[in-house]
């Protein structure tokens, strides 16, 4: 079951979001804090869903899962055409839920609201450690794009 998540949710989103936080932060420790204030949290997440061109779906009932969608677009500019993009910010199925048909259908939902908002394309990214996500993603039919390189000074 799939439904659009709502403000109210924000503590729910906020909830689902700690085992995704956890594992950057065990992977990235100098990018991701491993357990952020569960108050902030939540007001992040109801800033995020007071914003028109957010969206969130939440998978399973309870909810076991998440989407955190971001409509994206950009004016013609001399380098570029114009565009509009849908980004997913965050996608995340609890570890106990996996296999089971969430994260399929949380990007189902995802395609589905790009047609509605006719966006040319749909983006997500993805830690390089996360070897499991690139799977699931890869047989979703994402296809890598761009790579973004890290140096120390």
């Amino acid at each position: 079951m799939i439904r659009r998540a709502a403000p109210s949710d924000a503590a729910t989103l906020a909830h689902l979001n700690a085992h995704l936080q956890g594992w950057h932060a065990a992977h990235y420790p100098e990018a991701f804090f491993p357990a952020p204030d569960p108050v902030a949290m939540t007001d992040y997440f109801t800033d995020r869903m007071s914003d028109a061109a957010c969206t969130a779906f939440l998978a399973g009932e309870p909810a076991t899962g998440y989407a955190l969608c971001q409509l994206v677009t950009r004016a013609t500019s001399i380098f570029s055409p114009g565009y509009r993009r849908l980004m997913i910010d965050h996608i995340a199925v609890a570890p106990e839920a996996r296999r089971k048909g969430h994260g399929r259908a949380l990007l189902d939902a995802a395609r589905q609201l790009a047609r509605d908002l006719e966006v040319e394309e749909i983006l997500l990214d993805t830690w390089e450690a996360n070897t499991d996500a690139h799977a699931f993603f890869r047989a979703a039919g994402f296809v890598p794009r761009r790579m973004l390189f890290r140096a120390l000074p």
